[in-house]
């Protein structure tokens, strides 16, 4: 998600390098951006460089299309951090190359939390549409766990899912808490036909890993330098934008439920081939 992309851009503007006497170089995985334009990541980035290169050192970072590739620079050591979606770390890294890392902590912990939505009126069909943001894989993972012979109907972004339930278009829709939330704000009606049928423990930002290898005191360095954002105005106010409080530590154990999620569908998935 673009929030963590933000956070994480921040860090690594923020770092003093030149200090520390080394280079810093972050990865991100692009699927973890997909709601988000070129150019509205050109302006976002734009706005934060400003506000936070006053002290840059020599820092990189990194855009992956091919997860196989981040997967494999961080295997290297090319990479000194890492942030995508769970699903893509289950995927396509090996687990003993990553250490715990950090993420954004919502305001609302419910927030990043996916739900299940219907009609309050809904009775379940013989042939169930669902609606899933395309790049939401856990989910559509979920669905055909969970549902049988689910029809998932693919939409750009999450917010548009809402809309095509409201007005009947699918059976039921699948986003994030904090975009059901957004929708029923501005369109008061939806509360009034939509309710939540299911709340799930998955979450839909994205999660930051470090590499094998790198140095707790390098791992301190730069957590507590995206730590210490949060005490400056500038900080505080574009933290609020888009609903941050702090950073919190990730472990690779936040990915063990998306890994069994994983692994038993792609089991089923063997079995019926």
């Amino acid at each position: 998600m673009i929030r963590l992309f933000v956070l994480l851009s921040i860090v690594v503007f923020s770092l003093d390098a030149k200090e520390h006497l080394k280079t810093f170089k972050f990865g991100y995985i692009n699927s973890s951006m997909s709601n988000y334009s070129p150019k509205d990541l050109k302006i976002t980035m734009d706005l934060w460089i400003t506000e936070v290169t006053k002290n840059l050192g020599d820092v990189e970072m990194v855009f992956y299309a091919d997860p196989q590739k981040a997967a494999q620079d961080i295997a290297d050591g090319k990479l000194d951090f890492i942030s995508a979606f769970p699903i893509v770390f289950v995927k396509y890294f090996d687990m003993s190359k990553l250490r715990d890392g950090f993420t954004g902590k919502y305001k609302n912990p419910q927030d990043n939390k996916f739900v299940l939505l219907v009609k309050k009126n809904f009775h379940k069909s013989k042939e169930l549409k669902i609606g899933i943001q395309k790049n939401d894989e856990i989910m559509h993972i979920y669905a055909k766990e969970f549902f049988e012979e689910p029809k998932i109907i693919n939409y750009v972004n999450r917010n548009r899912v809402v809309l095509e339930l409201f007005f009947s278009k699918v059976d039921m829709a699948i986003v994030p808490y904090r975009t059901f939330k957004l929708a029923e704000e501005l369109n008061p009606q939806i509360s009034q036909k939509i309710k939540i049928l299911k709340k799930t423990d998955f979450v839909s930002n994205a999660l930051g890993f470090y590499r094998k290898g790198i140095s707790k005191e390098d791992k301190e360095f730069i957590y507590n330098t995206g730590v210490k954002l949060f005490s400056t105005v500038k900080g505080k106010q574009m933290m609020d934008i888009y609903k941050i409080e702090t950073l919190v530590y990730t472990k690779i154990s936040d990915l063990e439920d998306v890994k069994i999620l994983y692994l038993t569908y792609k089991k089923k998935e063997k079995r019926y081939k």
